[in-house]
């Protein structure tokens, strides 16, 4: 997990608006369920990743979750994502019909230089709003820790590692991508 004090500099103001416009923009994809827009804003080698939430007493010093030695709800890479959208665009997922409205709201951001030359370490806060017929109410409340990289003069995100404020899960699935 990364700490709040890091050596990295802060962008400046102008790459930080591209991150924040960046990160809406994503968020609107994934809102308006244009995953053919979302998955083109990824780089092919990304790593999505949303490891399960643990309780521990402060004394536990055990090392954080990893990808390779944890449980996840999502350990996903690109193709992994491809494979997600392309069963939601089947119209066969039953989870997903009559489709959800879910909402996204990014705050937070902070955007960092990374220690790899065209890349930036960025932070951001995440509440989902997801309702599914008449009375399915689902909120998730996360951080996450993205590493987008510049591609042709465009962001990318290469990495997103997201972490639920939820220990449990009060909703049938997590059929969405925070």
């Amino acid at each position: 997990m990364s700490t709040i004090v890091s050596n990295s500099a802060m962008v400046p103001m102008e790459t930080h608006h591209e991150v924040q416009s960046f990160l809406y923009c994503e968020a609107r994809a994934l809102d308006d369920e244009v995953f053919q827009d979302w998955l083109a804003m990824l780089t092919e080698d990304i790593h999505y990743w949303m490891p399960f939430r643990e309780n521990r007493y402060r004394k536990d010093k055990r090392p954080e979750p990893t990808p390779k030695k944890s449980a996840s709800i999502y350990n996903d890479y690109y193709q992994d994502l491809l494979d997600r959208v392309a069963r939601f665009e089947t119209g066969m997922a039953w989870i997903e019909d009559p489709p959800a409205r879910a909402r996204r709201i990014v705050s937070n951001v902070e955007a960092q230089y990374s220690d790899t030359e065209g890349e930036l370490n960025v932070y951001s806060n995440l509440i989902l709003y997801r309702n599914r017929r008449q009375d399915e109410e689902a909120w998730f409340v996360a951080r996450r820790r993205d590493r987008l990289r510049s591609v042709d003069g465009q962001w990318r995100l290469a990495r997103r590692h997201i972490v639920l404020d939820h220990h449990v899960i009060l909703d049938e699935n997590i059929s969405v991508f925070m």
